[in-house]
């Protein structure tokens, strides 16, 4: 596998042009597309991807370690196929949408500004997860361990407290509504 370092890709539509599988290494993606796009068995390491388009993309054993996506919108992904060693990603103003972390390990992982909608954390290990200004919309907490996780500026988030791991977890008094869903409660 060819090693990529310190390169800047700029503006590339990769459905367009195939995509290399390497390992990239301190690599910046700037306004690049990745839709329907395979990069299965490529090697990310402390990359940014920055204002770039993911949907369909597939991640076959895809690393992911220290990446930083920024104003990126990333739709239909599977990172549960993703390569779990050293798995470590964090978002900055983005929109994951129909997306899967499922079974995944994000312990301390950061997710910022970003719209979180219909994405599935069940069974993950979200411990320290902070969830920072993000909206939560329809997405899924099943058996997940949010300890020590911090939703205090998180909205629209739905969790079951009797299911999931939740000791030390942090919340506002906002948004404590969240945790009372399944009571169809009419919280004023």
């Amino acid at each position: 596998m060819k090693l990529i370092l310190d390169t800047t890709f700029k503006k590339i539509t990769y459905s367009n042009e195939n995509f290399e599988v390497s390992e990239y290494d301190t690599c910046v993606f700037t306004e690049c597309d990745f839709k329907n796009v395979n990069l299965s068995k490529s090697i990310f390491t402390n990359c940014e991807f920055i204002n770039c388009q993911f949907e369909a993309t597939q991640f076959e054993q895809t690393a992911f370690r220290e990446v930083i996506f920024k104003d990126c919108t990333l739709i239909g992904l599977p990172f549960e196929n993703c390569n779990p060693f050293l798995f470590e990603v964090h978002f900055d103003t983005c929109i994951l949408q129909v997306c899967s972390f499922y079974k995944m390990n994000l312990k301390n992982s950061k997710f910022k500004n970003s719209k979180i909608k219909d994405v599935d954390f069940s069974f993950a290990d979200a411990s320290g997860v902070y969830f920072d200004s993000c909206d939560l919309s329809q997405s899924i907490f099943d058996t997940t361990n949010l300890e020590k996780a911090d939703f205090t500026s998180a909205i629209h988030f739905s969790i079951d407290p009797e299911k999931n791991k939740m000791t030390r977890a942090k919340f506002s008094s906002n948004n404590l509504s969240g945790l009372l869903d399944k009571f169809r409660l009419d919280i004023q």
